[in-house]
C-alpha cells in the first residue's frame, strides 16, 4: 500500500523510507606506484601529448603501457586522438 507520501512504503514488516539523495559512497580507486607516477604528472598539466607524458614519467614501456591502460579503464584518464597527436587528458 502507498501512502500519500511517495518516498514510504508499507509491507508486512513495516514502512520502510526511500531517500533519494543517500546514494553509496564511491570508493577510492588503489593505484598502484606506476599508475601514481603517470596520474601526478598529468595532474599539474590537465592535458598534455602522449609522448611528453610517457618521457616526463619515467616509466618503462611495458610499465607506461599497464599504467596507461589502468587509468583510462578507471576513467581517471582519456586518451584523444587528434590530426597530429595523441593527448592525454585527465577526467574530473
Amino acid at each position: 500500500m502507498i501512502t500519500e507520501n511517495t518516498n514510504i512504503y508499507s509491507d508486512s514488516r513495516g514502512y520502510v523510507s526511500f531517500f533519494p539523495q543517500m546514494r553509496p559512497e564511491k570508493k577510492a580507486i588503489a593505484l598502484s606506484d606506476n599508475e601514481k607516477a603517470i596520474f601526478e604528472v598529468l595532474k599539474a598539466k590537465k592535458s598534455l601529448p602522449l609522448t611528453i607524458l610517457k618521457r616526463e614519467s619515467g616509466l618503462s614501456n611495458k610499465a607506461w603501457d599497464k599504467g596507461i591502460k589502468a587509468l583510462t579503464k578507471h576513467k581517471l584518464a582519456n586518451v584523444i586522438k587528434t590530426d597530429s597527436d595523441l593527448i592525454v587528458e585527465l577526467i574530473s
